[in-house]
């Protein structure tokens, strides 16, 4: 079976020839591609080209945000819009006037709708840029005062959406048997979601929770129709398995907090989705103890990023027991790759461990939670293809 070929059968309930292994490892490869200390023999290699030495699947699920075409793909990152060739949408600004201008190494956003002006700044800081960080950073909001809302709000409520079919396309053919090429919805999962994951500072968002309630309704409600029209173009993509909604987190994205603004939106997606005979993908990374109940609700096919422990307190067999049907990807805790944090007996007790569980199972895809970090024993990585090849 190609990787491809293992990803769905995983999926759908069928057992691959082998372990489905798609370790993501981005992160790890931009921050030593930039020092220029990759493993002596993929020194010249891209991160698609050592998949393939390794033998392993491509990982494609969380996009690469530095592959970018042009300055367009992330000018608008201060409203959580990205335009990315794994994507098979674009959202177009309609009636607003934007403005870019470098602003001492970042980027400062200007946009000028008719309700009024905001700006913010966006971009990569050196920090950054060493440990291979992807996504830009936002360092001031666009939300400042309480008129802020309004106009933010005519923002949203202007958006439109445009289906890029022919270069997603593009992409899916590229990544070929590799891998499945994931089409990237958004980070958010709803319009609360969004505002809380992309357009507020987190402590900001819960304050307003309590003392702007209106605003904040008003905000996500301009949201909703740009949601919609998402889920409608994503449902008629070519994609296989799509991306919507993420970084889930039980002590942020807290099971009320879920119940309410996240839950109803999944549910909703993925029931659209299924009967387009197309997957949603959730992006599972954080702390599940107290959301395991809900997501059974959410209708979501694929858990990414699942993190055990000991970064999390659910075991990998525990979260599998109390959702059956549910394609997990991941079980390997990032730290588990690191020997400062795992000694290696320990390491080998996991993987022992790990594998073990995984030897014969439908629905799980193994793969690295959340990612390989920077710091990562690659020797760590190689021991477990090993394992898994044999």
């Amino acid at each position: 079976m190609t990787h491809r070929e293992r990803i769905l059968a995983a999926c759908r309930g069928e057992k691959p020839d082998r372990i489905p292994w798609v370790p993501r490892m981005d992160l790890w490869y931009n921050a030593h591609a930039r020092s220029g200390d990759l493993p002596e023999q993929f020194a010249r290699c891209s991160l698609r080209e050592i998949a393939r030495e390794l033998g392993v699947g491509y990982h494609t699920v969380v996009p690469n945000f530095l592959d970018v075409r042009s300055r367009e793909d992330t000018a608008d990152r201060c409203l959580g819009i990205y335009r990315l060739k794994n994507m098979a949408f674009e959202t177009v600004l309609s009636g607003v006037d934007r403005v870019l201008a470098p602003e001492n190494g970042m980027t400062r956003v200007t946009y000028h709708a008719p309700a009024g002006s905001l700006t913010g700044v966006f971009g990569y800081s050196e920090d950054m840029k060493e440990a291979g960080a992807s996504i830009p950073w936002v360092t001031e909001q666009l939300i400042k005062k309480p008129g802020d809302y309004e106009i933010l709000a005519n923002i949203f409520a202007n958006l439109q959406v445009r289906p890029t079919y022919d270069k997603y396309s593009a992409w899916q053919q590229w990544v070929g048997d590799d891998g499945v090429a994931v089409a990237f919805g958004n980070l958010s999962a709803s319009p609360m979601h969004h505002i809380m994951h992309q357009v507020m500072d987190m402590n900001d968002f819960y304050m307003a929770l309590y003392d702007r309630p209106d605003e904040l309704k008003l905000l996500a409600a301009s949201m909703e129709p740009w949601f919609k029209a998402m889920f409608d173009v994503l449902a008629g993509s070519p994609a296989e398995i799509v991306f919507m909604g993420g970084n889930y987190d039980a002590t942020i994205t807290y099971p009320p907090f879920f119940e309410e603004h996240i839950l109803p939106w999944v549910a909703s997606f993925a029931d659209q989705l299924h009967a387009e005979g197309k997957l949603l993908l959730n992006h599972t990374d954080g702390e599940n103890t107290g959301l395991v109940p809900l997501y059974s609700r959410c209708h979501f096919d694929i858990a990414d990023s699942f993190c055990p422990r000991p970064m999390t307190r659910m075991t990998l067999p525990e979260f599998a027991d109390r959702l059956p049907g549910l394609t997990i990807w991941g079980g390997i805790p990032s730290v588990s790759l690191c020997r400062d944090s795992m000694p290696e007996k320990d390491f080998d007790r996991m993987l022992d461990d790990t594998l073990s569980f995984a030897e014969g199972r439908t629905h799980l895809i193994l793969g690295i939670a959340d990612t390989t970090p920077p710091d990562a024993d690659f020797n760590r990585i190689l021991k477990i293809t090993r394992r898994v090849s044999a």
